[in-house]
């Protein structure tokens, strides 16, 4: 298996950003160099995926702490492991 160095990937073009964790070959998270204002909100860090043909293209997505909470749940609910404070409150629901 191979072992990613945390550290900006090459295919990353955001020089800008404060780099904080990479996964596999794929997947790379920052800090945005300065808050950005997005639909009464502020963005505050970026995630980026790597196209799954090895290509450089993105999907650049800019997030603030409710995205990241929001995504947290929808994870929850794909693998199971519940991390999401949401999730906790689902727990007398049936599924």
């Amino acid at each position: 298996m191979a072992e990613w160095k945390q550290e900006r990937p090459a295919w990353c073009p955001h020089a800008d950003c404060k780099f904080l964790r990479r996964a596999m070959d794929s997947v790379c998270g920052g800090e945005l160099p300065a808050p950005v204002l997005h639909d009464g909100d502020v963005n505050t860090h970026r995630l980026c995926l790597r196209e799954p043909t090895g290509q450089p293209a993105l999907y650049d997505l800019q997030v603030n702490s409710s995205d990241l909470g929001w995504l947290r749940w929808i994870l929850d609910a794909l693998d199971g492991k519940r991390t999401s404070w949401m999730s906790q409150l689902d727990e007398g629901e049936e599924r």
